[in-house]
């Protein structure tokens, strides 16, 4: 090779090296295409370099509670971060291995209307030697880039400019990783503040760096096993079995005495929160324990109770014998009602014992909640409703005023009504009263009145004196029925969320009095009234908390109506029937202008048709002086409301239906709970509504719970821990989650058997996906081969579908498994799902930042100590 061809080489190679350096910001090289950092680690006083082009800087982290920038290497600048210029730290957490049990990072921004990411990433800190030099450097496994997903982020915003994220030894993989990379990035130029630190014990890191241990509860700085010794009142009983997430662990929770009728007030419980009482029920005397707990003021929490004997509740199954949000509970809904909750531990129940039960009041909101709880015993149901006397010996109750016969605590009281003759009743406490109007058919049929009308208004104790406050939503209701047990069906499908059986559907008529002091009236039907000829109005007050006390004024009236109610151009009068028109209205019902027209050819207006919810448009009629509101031109039926979802008109007739499904196959799961299957719903060609058939398409069974299908196709057995094709739980995400599956290398080996692990940042690859009902699979898929040839549809996330075709009542078809429809798997083939654990979706909150686990998932109480990270 000549000098020439000499020089042209030595210029490629230093041009070609040159270009490298300044792909990889002169921090990297060139590695098949990636740069490849040189120093991802800070070097004493120096920051290393990560990144796709190794352009990011890295700086230490101690954890000691210091700032990043107290510690940050001499002459750089470590918390200024801009929309082009993240930064990262690193930090060695060996120490989670054996020493230390949490890390804490408090995390802060100064910049309010910023959006400021913190992303972590757990790696393996590996020293090398270098046989030249005889140096130990230290190498990452891994660092933060394209190929490296994180493993939990949080953030600030305007919302919150600061977050505490506590991590736990068993969150960061029990010592597992050694090294940890926490990334900041922003969308407007800020300075953060960033504090780190691990202890044994669990602790709050504070602005100043300092650490408050155990809540600054516990009698020593020392934790076994990561639990601290705390001082009474918020040490757990002796014969407490460790339940994580109750609060014991942190001294976070109280446990105290509540003796009956002394209540306590809890200031403020955090959502999450936990706070227990220890409640003694005799051996004699005392066959109902009531225990109630009820905020005075507007809260974002919501408060469940849980009773437990000798051992503290939680609220997982098999873990209290009452709660307040279950079917069972006396008042099941009634914290939407007026923000209480009630329970009543009764001596008939199979499970009721004596001696000590826990109480557990437990915040599943989202924003804290002050509140007072109390207890009572009574020897009589109810304490007889303060409307009578106890027996004591017997345990009956001798009413000191009528009740109707079905109310063995004397809470439904009965009164008599008289025509034109109002009934008051003071405020008081009461969940029912039932008003009677005898031989109501005969008046009507002497007087010729058409129509009887209710006037009734209600007062409260209230101290606004504007009436209930807006966060109450309970209001009295008022119900005329042809029975008492009419009513209270009827409020029990209120209060279950279930229909409600209105005329002409059914017997019953209600109306909700919506504010306080206003006078309603209520027209009522025929079908209204007994067989007995009377009338039975029924006052339902679902305001049970201690505070409020309930009175209303009531009078029934007859009335003859007049023809179209006098079209709203006249008065009625109801003696006679007849309308007195206002000028220039003529007419038997007022309804002729002679002056003008009320509407011209061609035009239409609405009317409301409550039987068949939803409008009619109606024509104007030839001669312009009225709408012809008996036809229906057009029927508009409603959109989602309270106990429907969206309806249809029914062909061409005038009628709504709901359908319950759209016409097709859907994977739903069986009410036993033990298996899914494939049903058909069905549309009639009259146009009525499609509706779910009840039986499975034969061979489409297929497993849940752990079970797997038997030989028989129709059958579920237990089933091994990794069977080829089942699945296991791996991590939620935004609207569903991620699914693991078992592939077998050899067919029948079951050595050979594992489970995928899919990632979030990888798309989910290896995973199947499962979504929420409201979510479906989008984005790019790919396939996984089993050893036996068939292929299960892996990859893709959970998104809101673009277009609904499916009502909000309609039946929740699970997206559960996609390996039914749409990930290729034969149906009814041998596979069957391991459902190893049931989880609550959610996004666990700490502090006040929302922390995400794509890798770890996401841990709700699942009550046996169990590990899911």
């Amino acid at each position: 090779m000549g000098a020439r061809g000499l020089l042209v080489v030595v210029l490629v190679v230093t041009l070609s090296t040159v270009c490298a350096e300044e792909a990889c910001s002169e921090h990297g090289s060139i590695v098949d295409g990636k740069c490849v950092c040189n120093t991802p680690l800070p070097v004493d006083d120096s920051p290393g370099w990560v990144g796709n082009k190794c352009a990011i800087r890295v700086h230490h982290l101690t954890l000691d509670g210091k700032d990043v920038q107290e510690t940050c290497g001499n002459g750089h600048i470590c918390n200024v971060v801009t929309p082009t210029e993240p930064v990262c730290f690193s930090a060695g957490i060996a120490g989670l291995e054996s020493s230390a049990f949490y890390l804490n990072l408090l995390f802060t921004s100064n910049e309010v209307g910023a959006n400021v990411v913190l992303q972590g990433l757990l790696t393996n800190f590996t020293s090398t030697l270098d046989p030249t030099t005889g140096a130990t450097a230290v190498v990452p496994q891994m660092y933060p880039n394209a190929d490296a997903p994180y493993s939990f982020s949080t953030h600030v915003s305007q919302g919150s400019t600061g977050t505490q994220l506590k991590l736990t030894r068993q969150q960061l993989g029990y010592g597992a990783y050694t090294g940890l990379y926490l990334c900041v990035r922003t969308d407007a130029t800020t300075i953060v503040s960033l504090r780190a630190a691990e202890h044994t014990c669990p602790f709050d890191l504070f602005a100043n760096g300092t650490l408050q241990l155990c809540s600054g509860r516990s009698s020593s700085d020392a934790c076994p096993h990561g639990i601290c010794t705390c001082l009474p009142p918020y040490n757990p009983p002796s014969n407490w079995v460790v339940t994580p997430g109750l609060g014991f662990e942190d001294c976070s929770t109280a446990l105290m005495q509540l003796q009956p009728s002394i209540p306590l007030t809890v200031p403020e419980l955090a959502p999450g929160g936990w706070v227990f009482y220890r409640v003694e029920v005799p051996e004699s005397g005392g066959r109902e324990l009531h225990v109630w707990a009820a905020t005075a003021e507007a809260t974002k929490g919501s408060l469940v109770l849980y009773l437990r004997h000798q051992q503290l509740p939680g609220d997982a199954a098999g873990q209290h014998e009452l709660a307040s949000d279950s079917a069972a509970a006396p008042f099941p809904t009634s914290w939407w009602h007026d923000q209480s909750a009630h329970l009543i531990l009764r001596r008939r129940e199979s499970f009721f014992q004596t001696g000590t039960w826990y109480l557990g009041v437990h915040n599943k909101g989202v924003g804290p909640v002050s509140f007072s709880v109390g207890s009572a015993l009574h020897d009589c149901p109810n304490n007889c409703s303060d409307r009578g006397t106890c027996d004591a010996t017997t345990g009956k109750c001798i009413c000191s005023e009528p009740t109707a016969p079905v109310s063995a605590d004397c809470s439904i009281a009965l009164h008599e009504l008289e025509l034109d003759k109002e009934v008051v009743m003071e405020p008081r406490q009461f969940t029912f009263d039932e008003l009677v109007l005898r031989g109501i058919r005969d008046k009507l049929q002497v007087s010729g009145a058409t129509r009887v009308k209710l006037a009734v208004s209600f007062t409260t104790t209230d101290p606004d004196s504007a009436g209930l406050p807006s966060w109450v939503n309970g209001r009295p209701v008022v119900l005329a029925a042809p029975s008492l047990e009419a009513a209270l069906n009827q409020t029990a499908a209120d209060r279950d969320g279930g229909a409600h059986p209105l005329h002409p559907q059914g017997t019953v008529e209600s109306l909700a009095l919506s504010t306080h002091g206003v006078s309603y009236s209520m027209n009522i039907g025929s079908w209204t009234v007994g067989d007995d000829g009377s009338l039975r109005v029924v006052i339902w007050n679902p305001l049970s908390s201690p505070l409020r006390q309930v009175g209303y004024r009531l009078a029934v009236l007859l009335q003859t109506e007049c023809p179209g109610e006098c079209s709203g151009h006249g008065t009625c009068n109801t003696t006679t029937g007849q309308c007195t028109c206002e000028e220039p209205y003529t007419g038997a019902d007022c309804s002729v202008d002679p002056s003008s027209r009320v509407c011209t050819n061609g035009t239409s207006r609405s009317v409301r048709r409550e039987g068949v919810r939803g409008l009619c448009w109606v024509p104007c009629r030839e001669d312009g002086r009225s709408f012809d509101d008996e036809s229906c031109d057009d029927l508009q039926c409603d959109g989602p409301g309270e106990g429907h979802g969206q309806l249809r008109r029914k062909g061409t007739e005038v009628e709504c239906v709901e359908d319950m499904c759209v016409a097709g196959n859907y994977t739903v799961v069986d009410p036993s709970g033990d298996f899914l299957c494939t049903r058909r719903c069905v549309c009639p060609e009259d146009g009525s509504a499609c509706t779910m058939e009840g039986t499975c398409l034969a061979g489409t069974n297929q497993c849940l719970k752990g079970l797997r299908l038997a030989e028989d196709g129709v059958n579920c057995v237990a089933a091994g821990a990794c069977e080829e094709g089942s699945l296991k739980r791996a991590y939620d995400m935004e609207g569903g989650s991620i699914f693991s599956v078992c592939q077998c290398t050899a067919a029948g080996n079951p050595a050979s058997c594992s489970f995928s692990v899919p990632t979030l940042a990888a798309g989910n690859a290896n995973g199947v996906v499962s979504c929420l009902p409201g979510y479906e699979r989008q984005s790019s898929t790919s396939t996984i081969k089993l050893s036996d040839g068939n292929s299960v549809v892996v990859g893709g996330t959970c998104g809101r579908p673009r277009k609904r075709g499916v009502s909000g009542g309609m039946v929740f078809f699970y997206c559960l498994l996609s390996i039914f429809l749409a990930a290729g798997l034969v149906v009814g083939g041998k596979y069957g799902v391991l459902w190893y654990e049931q989880y609550r979706y959610g996004r666990s909150i700490f502090s006040q930042g929302y922390v995400s686990w794509p890798l770890f998932g996401i841990r709700g109480n699942a009550g046996s100590g169990t590990d899911d990270w």
